[in-house]
This record gives structure tokens, C-alpha cells and sequence, in this order.
């Protein structure tokens, strides 16, 4: 923006002439009180190269201020220097904001190729609330990258091959009797992860038989006795086995087990494409294990050659990372199987052949840090130069109040439940407003589904990624705070008031701006610095706790100053506007996020 541009100048052409400074990055912040200023200029990375008090620097910086057109006063406060701006530079910046063809967007990215990987759900078992928080915080990253110039390539890992999806096949082929999403007229992922959870039942049945006829007690074992116990107990397990058993037969493109594979995870294909679809979640370009693990099997038997690698005596392929403090990692079982680790290596590499990013962000829970650490460390030590540009965006786990999800034990947050639950609980509220709009069911409906479903993804991405999410559906969906639901509300409250203007059109004049203005006028001349941080943080939050800024201001502004009734012209036309540019910085921001702005609620 040219205002902001301006400003910034005059305060380095200010540092140039009282202390001979060239300062090309300058960074300016809000005041915490409006009466302090405008905008406040820190002194402190100045007194360390001039080796002066902060204090006294902002004092000299502020007494030799020569102020123009667009700066009404100058103070120094502690260490800081503060701008109160003139009339003149709200109203540039408001016909500046006005005249941009796209404001907010910029091109940080022009000429970067950003491939980032989300989702990555098991073909054994529907999406959770864990995949809910996946997708959202994912989407909006792919969008918020796009916002800023980088050509961004949207992937999906569908982890479709190994011990637990052959958990599944093995329990519905033994139980099953031949059910199928339309005999049960259950989706195909929730029917799928049905038999997982069978499988883990006959598991623990099998475990605590094994345990009794030895006459183990695991609570009086250390945590090291009981880990091999585990492990002693899965070795002799007969579903375990069979399971093994699978599995080879699969690598071993048996034509049964391979059928029978095909046929479930095409149930589940299917699934995942309903619950994608009602997320407004989209890919660029999807993996599947199945397709990248022989590539990983290849490349790890190419470094056991190169001895990057070593064999044990079973037969099993490891690399040894404790010069980097990490421990022995497996690469390839001693039946020749693969582990995640083998086919994560082929998945990259087949990446970076395809697409030569500049960067790949891989978006997976902080539970996989280790994972990650370890992948990333062995294509270092296979000496691919891109293995630098790898990139681990770890997050928090994400839980309902009564508990963290173990899929395995059937105890689920299930992803669609949750939409469903979230959208329900949205159309009770439409229907209980007071305010009702004229509009049909069918429109009711689809309006508690944008609001539903804005609730679930404006929660999912609202905290910080590395945060831990207790995630309160009541909360979600208030009117009130921080939420998605007052940010749309916002949005289709300035909707209803434009459409009632008969005007569409507010041409800006020399007018007196109230503190409820000048603020609403410096957070929207700030969205394209909050898109910026958003995706330099690779934080989504930076860009909600903004929306909730500018929603919070622009309602507290509209319930002090009347609007369609102002007493002036002036004053009507400069608020219209200020409220169509508020209404179109939210819109923009909101379906940033992946969630829709609605001109009604």
C-alpha cells in the first residue's frame, strides 16, 4: 500500500537524518491503547547497534520528526516511537484499498512451487476427529500459499497397504459373511472400520487368554518387561499370525488376497469421497502406498549396497542413527516386508522426481515427529540435495472432552458424525432465532450447513497447530467470541445492511474520521501483512485471530455510529464503504480457510 509505503518512509528518512541510520526493514505494530498512537515504531534492535537507551533514542527520533501530510503528531513513549496519522492518510488508504483489483493477495510466492501433504488417512477404518483437524488446518494452508503468489501442489498419502489394513480384511473375511455398504446400508469406510475394530476385539480376547494361561500380570512388570511381554505375545498370536500371513501374500501379489483388498478399499475410496466432498477438501494430486512401497524397497536395497545401510543376521535391512542421537532404525522386516519408514523414502523421492519442488511441507501429527526426524536424517544420508527443502508441520493432538480416540478399541470421534452432529445443532439454533429471514427449508438447511461445517473448520484451525484441541461442539457454534459462527454472522450482517442501501456506490471525500473508523481502516490495511505471516508462521490462526479482530471491531463500530441513518452524506457514503471493504476482507479471509461466507444467517 502506498500509504503504509509512506509512512514507513518518512520514519527511515527521519532515522536517516537524527542518527545516520539506513534502516530498510521496518516493522510497525498497534499500540495497546488507541490514545498512544496509531502505530508504534520499536527502538530496541536500534540501541543495540547504536549502543544508546531505547528511550533515548525514541526521544530523539521524536523531537527532530519533520511530519507531512499523512502524520499529525509524532510522541515517544518508553522506548517507542508513536504515530498518530492524519484524516488525509485514512482516506488514501481507504480509496487505495478500494481501487486494488485483489487487496490482500501478493505474490511472497511468485515463482516458488510448494508441494503440501495432508490428510493421509488408513484404509482400514473411517476419517476421525483427528483427520477433521488434518484437513482443515491442510486446505487452509493450500489456499493461504495460493493467496501469496506460490504455485502450490495439493497431495494426499493414502496409506492403503500394511499390517493394519490387512487387520480389517482378515476379520471380514473370517466374520464378514459377505456384508457390504449396500447389504448394511452402512458407508464404506464405517463398514470397513468396523472389522478393524473386530479385529482388535478378538485380539485382546486372544491376549488376555495367552496372559492367563501364564499367569502374567502385567501391572506388576517395570515398563521394559512389559513391553517384551507384548511383543513375546504377538509373536505367538494366532490372529497376528494370520494376519502376517496376509500381508506376505499380498507382497507376494496373490491374486485372492489382492482382490479381496481391492474390493474393500474401493468401499472406502468411496466413503472418503462423501466425507471430502461435504468438507470442501480437494487434491492436486493423491499417493498411494501401494504404488511407492516397491520404489522404497528398491531404494533401500540400492543403500544396503552402498552401505549406507546394514543386514542383521535374520535377514532384516536397518540403518544406525546413533552418531545423530537417534537409535537403529528398520528399514525392511526379515521377511522382506516394508515398514512406513520404506515406503515414506519412496514416496519422497518419487515426489521430488515428478514435481522439483522448492519445498514440501508434510502435514502429520506431532505423534510422528520421530518418524520424520528419522526420514528426513536418511535422505540426508543418501546425499539427495532436496532433502533440505523437507519440511515436518507437526500439530497437536485433538480430542472431544470425554477422551482421546483409540480407533482400534472402537472408541472413535468419528469424522462425518461430527459434521452431522455440528450441522444438526446449527439448524436448532436457526430455528430458534429470533430474527428469522424469509427463506425456504432447503435454504435453512444449506445455511445451517455452511455455518455447521464453518464452526467445525474455523475450531480446527483457531489455535495454534503444536497446540493441543479439546474440541466442545457447543462452543463451535456460538454467536458470541471467538468462533467461525461470529465471523460469518459479521459477514451477513454487513450483507443485509448493503442490500439495503440504495446506493452502490460511496465515493470517499475529506472527511473526520471517529476512533471506531480509523481502527476498522488499519486492520484492513494490514490483510495483506496477516496473509503474509499466516504462511511464514504456517500458522492459520494468525489470519482467525484477525477475522475476530476485524468482526469485533466492525460491530462495535456499528452499534456506536448509525450507518443508513448518519446525519451527513459523508458520513453515510465513508461507512458504507468502510463496510463493503470490511465485508469483502472477511469473505476473503473466511473462504482462505475453506469456509463460506454467507450474505444470510
Amino acid at each position: 500500500m502506498k500509504t503504509t509505503l509512506a509512512l514507513k518512509k518518512a520514519i527511515r528518512d527521519n532515522l536517516k537524518e537524527s542518527l545516520n541510520i539506513n534502516l530498510t526493514d521496518l516493522e510497525l505494530t498497534f499500540p495497546p491503547d488507541p490514545k498512544m498512537g496509531d502505530y508504534s515504531f520499536a527502538c530496541f534492535s536500534l540501541a543495540k547497534t547504536q549502543k544508546e537507551n531505547p528511550a533515548l533514542i525514541a526521544k530523539q527520533l521524536a523531537v527532530n520528526f519533520k511530519k507531512n501530510i499523512l502524520i499529525k503528531e509524532v510522541r515517544n513513549i518508553g522506548p517507542y516511537l508513536n504515530i498518530f496519522v492524519s484524516d488525509q492518510f485514512l482516506t488514501d488508504s481507504l480509496k487505495e484499498i478500494n481501487s486494488a483489483k485483489n487487496f490482500g493477495q501478493n505474490n511472497l510466492g511468485k515463482g516458488k512451487k510448494i508441494l503440501i501433504e495432508y490428510s493421509g488417512p488408513n484404509t482400514n477404518k473411517p476419517q476421525h476427529i483427528g483427520h477433521l483437524r488434518n484437513n482443515c488446518l491442510g486446505q487452509a494452508l493450500v489456499n493461504l500459499y495460493r493467496l501469496n503468489g506460490y504455485k502450490v501442489i495439493a497431495t494426499n498419502i493414502i496409506n492403503d497397504r500394511g499390517i493394519h489394513i490387512v487387520k480389517s480384511m482378515l476379520a471380514w473375511q473370517e466374520f464378514g459373511q459377505g456384508e457390504t455398504p449396500q447389504s448394511s446400508g452402512l458407508k464404506g469406510d464405517h463398514l470397513v472400520g468396523k472389522y478393524y475394530v473386530k479385529f482388535g476385539q478378538i485380539l485382546k480376547e486372544e491376549k488376555e487368554k495367552y496372559f492367563k494361561e501364564k499367569n502374567i500380570d502385567l501391572e506388576k512388570l517395570n515398563n521394559l518387561e512389559r513391553k517384551k511381554t507384548e511383543e513375546d505375545f504377538l509373536q505367538h498370536s494366532h490372529w497376528m499370525t494370520k494376519a502376517r500371513i496376509m500381508l506376505r501374500a499380498w507382497e507376494n501379489n496373490d491374486p485372492k488376497v489382492k482382490k479381496l483388498w481391492q474390493k474393500m478399499n474401493n468401499w472406502v475410496y468411496k466413503g472418503y469421497e462423501e466425507t471430502y466432498k461435504n468438507l470442501g477438501i480437494k487434491f492436486d494430486h493423491i499417493d498411494y502406498e501401494s504404488e511407492t512401497y516397491s520404489l522404497g524397497k528398491k531404494i533401500v536395497q540400492e543403500g544396503l549396497k552402498q552401505k549406507l545401510f546394514y543386514q542383521k543376521k535374520d535377514s532384516s535391512i536397518w540403518i544406525d542413527l546413533t552418531d545423530q542421537g537417534l537409535d537403529e532404525k528398520l528399514l525392511l522386516r526379515n521377511d522382506g516386508t516394508s515398514v512406513y519408514l520404506t515406503q515414506d523414502l519412496g514416496t519422497a523421492v518419487k515426489r521430488y522426481k515428478k514435481f522439483k519442488f522448492d519445498r514440501a511441507i508434510y502435514i502429520v501429527a506431532n505423534e510422528q515427529d520421530y518418524h520424520f526426524k528419522v526420514l528426513f536424517l536418511v535422505l540426508k544420508k543418501m546425499s539427495l540435495s532436496w532433502a533440505d527443502k523437507l519440511y515436518h508441520l507437526s500439530y497437536g493432538m485433538v480430542s472431544r472432552p470425554d477422551g482421546r480416540i483409540k480407533s482400534r478399541e472402537g472408541k472413535t470421534a468419528d469424522a462425518d458424525q461430527i459434521m452431522t452432529e455440528i450441522i444438526t445443532r446449527a439448524e436448532k439454533i436457526i430455528s430458534q432465532a429470533q430474527k428469522q429471514i424469509k427463506t425456504s427449508t432447503s435454504q435453512k438447511k444449506k445455511i445451517a450447513k455452511i455455518v455447521g461445517l464453518g464452526a467445525i473448520k474455523f475450531a480446527m484451525v483457531g489455535t495454534n497447530p503444536q497446540k493441543d484441541i479439546i474440541f466442545k461442539p457447543e462452543e463451535s457454534i456460538s454467536f458470541d467470541g471467538y468462533t467461525g459462527t461470529f465471523v460469518q454472522y459479521t459477514h451477513a450482517r454487513i450483507a443485509t445492511l448493503l442490500a439495503k442501501s440504495k446506493t452502490k456506490k460511496y465515493p470517499l471525500d475529506h472527511y473526520q474520521f471517529n476512533p471506531e473508523e480509523n481502527k476498522l481502516i488499519k486492520l484492513l490495511l494490514s490483510l495483506p501483512e496477516i496473509l503474509a505471516q499466516a504462511v511464514q508462521e504456517k500458522n492459520p490462526a494468525v489470519l482467525t485471530q484477525y477475522l475476530f479482530e476485524l468482526a469485533k471491531n466492525y460491530n462495535n463500530f456499528y452499534q456506536l455510529h448509525p450507518i443508513l441513518n448518519a446525519p451527513q452524506t459523508g458520513a453515510k457514503l465513508t461507512r458504507l464503504n468502510i463496510s463493503l471493504q470490511t465485508k469483502k476482507a472477511l469473505a476473503l479471509g473466511l473462504n482462505a480457510l475453506g469456509i463460506e461466507a454467507p450474505d444470510k444467517m
